[in-house]
């Protein structure tokens, strides 16, 4: 019966270490991805697009618009 426990033992401890195994290669096969480095030209070009861009520049005269009727109405109280 000794035999039979040692092997049953032996047996669930080489299940967990494949498992721990599996698990720590599972999380390393991903590597983070870099983040793409603009040129200062890029950035640059991205700023004016940004600038010509007719839904940026409403957002931007909305936000204006709101962000001035809201100090209207704190100076009215």
């Amino acid at each position: 019966m000794s035999q039979g426990l040692d092997i049953e033992a032996i047996k669930k401890e080489i299940r967990e270490q494949i498992l721990t195994e599996l698990k720590t290669s599972k999380t390393a096969e991903k590597p983070e991805k870099p983040k793409r480095k603009l040129s200062e030209k890029q950035l640059a070009a991205l700023a004016a697009g940004r600038e010509k861009n007719p839904r940026m520049k409403a957002k931007r005269e909305r936000e204006a618009k709101e962000k001035a009727e809201k100090e209207k109405a704190e100076e009215a109280h």
